[in-house]
């Protein structure tokens, strides 16, 4: 069978691996290059013949943040490309259609991980799509001159290129289902949250990020980024605008990383919260007044893993009791006593401890923070926490830790790399979970079993491990305790 569609470029020829059409590296936006570096994506040009779609496109340019393989070796600014997967090319076929937008910290990652190749989801019925979209200062800077939130336009042209194009791909337009993970996941809530982006998607899946901020630390706000980026164009020599825009890639990537927020000043505690290149309210793109947008009007499925700190605070690395009391002090504030207190209860050593109040503070306060606003007007929103821990998470330490929740909905579990049958059997749950929810709107829980909304009466949802349960989520003596720095207002 042939793995060749027409869009609206032109012809495309992909290839059929495991009885998946696959089609790689299509562009759906001009390169971002020249005069078009902070601008605008530009619509895609077309082409007369058939182009080969066989092989990923470049890597957005980086220094740091990919967590999985990106299976490409060359990185540059012409980078806004995008790869489906899909069992069907018939358009009469309307396959929900799932969206997924890579994490990385807007710093890092690609459409081309390994651990997101979407060929078994597509497998179960779905219509896959994955993109690249610009990172650092590339996506991220902010200046009046120049503009601010380019990462999230590019994200705003791929969703467009999917509702004009998918039909082709054996996909619905009318069921779009955006999902990510961390910087993809806080994506997802700025897509929710702009106006240009209404009527691109349908329903929303948030693992890992998207939530309020932490409870002791502001906003990233414009004059956050505005001041890095004018630093940045201070050190590339100032200039006119066409001079900024033709200084080299490598070099602007280099003051990219510089700036981005991930080196800790001394005595700094450093989290995800310190990062400089990110999307901000700059009242074009996203405003004040749009911040919950569609949060409360579309199905939305959000959750965290329980050990997330994992990934940042390495089980190898040595932890004392001065970092636990400084990381206390800062994210606990006037609750710092009772909490140090609280986490001295607990089992296990300060590394332990540390996990607890760094994964509490950056990701299950501010879940459970957010999914108590939304649930005030959204009825279908649906809230789980992924506790699995493999026998090689085991072996390492790192249990549930920040990203370990992905190739479980993606089905690309390797079993010489630490899963066994109970994972493969989480695999298949999670991914008829995610793709329930892309068609009807509401995931299932185990079994075919109803997965209830989290409402304000029962704050339930579910607890994904080695058997899946309904549980109320927001029982946590730690995330109390740090609600009440959330409630004071300190």
């Amino acid at each position: 069978m042939s793995s060749r569609v027409t869009i609206g470029q032109g012809e495309i020829e992909g290839f059929l691996g495991s009885g998946i059409h696959k089609f790689l590296g299509i562009p759906y936006a001009q390169a971002p290059v020249g005069p078009l570096r902070w601008q605008v994506p530009q619509p895609p040009t077309t082409w007369t013949g058939v182009r080969s779609a066989k092989s990923y496109g470049p890597a957005c340019p980086q220094t740091t943040g990919a967590v999985f393989n990106l299976q490409v070796d060359r990185q540059s600014e012409d980078c806004l490309y995008l790869n489906v997967w899909t069992r069907t090319l018939d358009p009469e076929e309307k396959q929900p259609v799932m969206v997924w937008i890579h994490g990385g910290g807007f710093l890092g990652g690609a459409g081309s991980e390994d651990a997101t190749d979407g060929t078994h989801l597509a497998d179960k019925g779905v219509t896959v799509v994955s993109f690249n979209y610009r990172l650092g200062a590339f996506g991220y800077l902010a200046h009046a001159d120049f503009g601010a939130n380019f990462g999230v336009l590019d994200q705003i042209a791929a969703l467009g290129w999917v509702k004009e194009n998918i039909a082709a791909f054996g996909g619905n337009p009318d069921c779009i289902t955006i999902f990510g993970q961390s910087a993809g996941a806080h994506s997802v809530r700025k897509l929710l949250a702009t106006r240009l982006a209404r009527g691109l998607f349908h329903r929303a899946i948030l693992q890992s990020g998207g939530f309020e901020p932490p409870a002791f630390n502001v906003a990233w706000t414009y004059e956050r980024t505005a001041a890095a980026s004018n630093a940045l164009i201070q050190r590339l020599g100032g200039g006119r605008q066409a001079e900024l825009r033709a200084v080299p890639t490598e070099v602007l990537k280099q003051v990219s990383h510089e700036l981005c927020g991930v080196f800790p000043r001394p005595g700094q505690v450093h989290t995800p919260a310190n990062l400089v290149w990110v999307p901000v309210e700059d009242g074009d793109v996203l405003t004040a007044e749009d911040r919950l947008g569609a949060m409360t009007a579309l199905p939305v499925l959000m959750g965290f893993t329980k050990n997330e700190a994992r990934y940042f605070i390495k089980p190898g690395q040595a932890h004392d009791e001065k970092v636990l009391e400084a990381m206390t002090r800062v994210m606990g504030r006037e609750q710092a006593g009772s909490l140090l207190a609280a986490l001295n209860g607990l089992d296990g050593g300060i590394y332990d401890r540390l996990d607890r109040i760094f994964t509490s503070s950056i990701w299950a306060e501010p879940a459970i923070a957010t999914a108590r606003i939304v649930a005030r007007d959204n009825p279908r929103l649906f809230v789980y926490r992924f506790d699995r821990v493999s026998p090689g998470m085991q072996r390492s330490n790192e249990l549930a830790k920040h990203t370990a929740d992905i190739k479980y909905a993606f089905g690309n579990l390797q079993p010489p790399d630490g899963y066994d049958d109970i994972d493969a059997n989480l695999t298949t749950f999670m991914q008829d979970a995610w793709i329930s929810f892309a068609r009807t709107g509401a995931p299932l829980g185990m079994n075919g079993e109803r997965w209830p909304p989290f409402t304000a009466g029962s704050e339930l949802g579910l607890i994904i491990d080695a058997i899946p349960a309904i549980s109320r989520v927001s029982d946590d003596a730690i995330v109390r305790l740090l609600h009440l720095v959330r409630s004071t207002g300190r």
